[in-house]
């Protein structure tokens, strides 16, 4: 009787196995199709879509950081939460993550992203890696190509898919923001140029601000002379560039330094009165002997009267560019004081009238000229900066240049009007309305 019962159970349990195994059998056939016709899967319908607003897009080089990029960045995205904040503002720039938090709090719907960087170098490397290169010049037609291929299929470059997509989909004008990081020596950042030309041609118009480009092939001079002819507005801030890409002068326009949007208001330290009279900017990158240009410092300010255990305000544009030059002032007697980008960022630049400046940098040239200082230049990449310090000049600069193994000038004076900064502010924004709108009533 027992065994008869002990039979009758497992055999109740052996079906239960079996239906359950049959059971996921079935669901394992079902899930790969085996022994059935494929099913085709239905069209899903498209959900009512969100309403998304379409953005102003700003490419520039903001994040690396390098204090003039941010600077002009900033500025642009101050000017946008005046004139429209309601509007989301897009800046497309290699190092988005820190551009995201040098913008913070300057604009309610600022976001940043590196489509285009992204895409421009990748296409720049694979050019390279095609060729054999290990590194040189790129022609930016080829890189250009590439771009407005995979701005037209995002297919072609799907991990930026999703940044594609909003630049193609979701924005309502291009802006090339202004800086010096377009030119032949880095094709990829040259190449950029290419998305604001695909946008317009998409009808989403464009503009180009405030440009430096040289140094500039013949070559790239011609592309870039086609996206001057395509876009609504273009402009470079030195006439060499101007002369490369529109020998004729009726195209492109010379314009202001970008950083003049908003008249420099906000850009300087509030409290000036601990602000050394001495000022030096001194680079690391882009400079063949570091050591020669610090010797030729210490003569300049020998030649000046800089007394011995003065302080020397130190303005460092790229973090930690400076230990070098600090550690030559202390061992020449003087009392570095150190102004990192940061400090420049949170305060505002250090300059005042009466100081002197020493500067191998644009920016800081700039900044402090136009605040009324005196001060020299120092040139260290012929056919680059010293286009850059000329456009300063042109500018209102009346500083003097200043060169290894020449006679050393007295300092130059600083802009004789330091009110044109609300006349190169009105012009940028003038060449900006077609895509910004009318810009406010002028004020001083």
């Amino acid at each position: 009787m027992r065994l008869d019962r002990a039979s009758h159970g497992n055999a109740i349990v052996n079906a239960a196995k079996q239906r359950f195994w049959n059971a996921i059998t079935a669901l394992y056939h079902r899930h790969y199709g085996i022994g059935q016709e494929p099913a085709v899967q239905p069209e899903p319908e498209a959900p009512d879509a969100p309403t998304v607003p379409a953005a102003h897009y700003l490419i520039g080089e903001a994040g690396f950081p390098n204090y003039g990029d941010e600077l002009i960045a900033r500025e642009w995205v101050k000017y946008l939460a005046q004139i429209d904040p309601e509007t989301p503002v897009v800046l497309d720039c290699m190092c988005s993550g820190p551009a995201a938090a040098y913008l913070y709090g300057l604009h309610p719907r600022v976001m940043s992203v590196d489509t285009v960087a992204q895409l421009a170098q990748n296409n720049y490397l694979d050019l390279l890696h095609e060729t054999g290169k290990s590194e040189g010049g790129v022609p930016v037609a080829l890189l250009a190509e590439r771009l407005h291929a995979q701005l037209a299929d995002a297919g072609q470059a799907p991990r930026y898919a999703a940044g594609i997509q909003l630049f193609a989909n979701h924005i309502k004008d291009c802006h090339v923001i202004g800086g010096g990081y377009m030119h032949s020596e880095w094709s990829a950042g040259l190449s950029r140029l290419a998305a604001a030309q695909w946008a317009q041609q998409q009808d989403i118009p464009a503009v180009v601000s405030g440009v430096g480009l040289e140094p500039l092939t013949a070559g790239d001079a011609a592309y870039v002379h086609d996206v001057a002819l395509a876009v609504t507005a273009f402009s470079c801030r030195d006439r060499q560039s101007v002369t490369a890409v529109d020998p004729k002068h009726d195209l492109v326009d010379i314009a202001p330094d970008d950083c003049f949007v908003n008249a420099l208001n906000g850009v300087y330290r509030d409290d000036t009165a601990d602000l050394p009279d001495t000022m030096l900017c001194i680079q690391s990158d882009l400079i063949d002997d570091k050591q020669a240009v610090l010797r030729h410092v210490m003569d300049v300010f020998d030649h000046w009267h800089v007394p011995q255990g003065a302080p020397i305000g130190v303005v460092e544009c790229i973090p930690r560019d400076s230990i070098d030059t600090m550690e030559a002032l202390r061992a020449h007697g003087y009392e570095p004081v150190l102004f990192p980008l940061q400090h420049l960022i949170d305060f505002g630049f250090p300059a005042r009238p009466g100081q002197r400046w020493l500067s191998t940098r644009y920016h800081p040239h700039l900044l402090a000229a136009a605040r009324g200082c005196s001060g020299s230049y120092i040139v260290v990449k012929p056919g680059y900066y010293d286009v850059k310090h000329q456009a300063v000049l042109r500018m209102g600069s009346r500083w003097t240049q200043t060169a290894i193994g020449q006679p050393i000038p007295e300092p130059g004076a600083g802009f004789a009007d330091p009110e044109v900064r609300y006349q190169y502010r009105d012009r940028i924004r003038a060449q900006v309305a077609p895509i910004y709108g009318e810009p406010p009533a002028p004020t001083r």
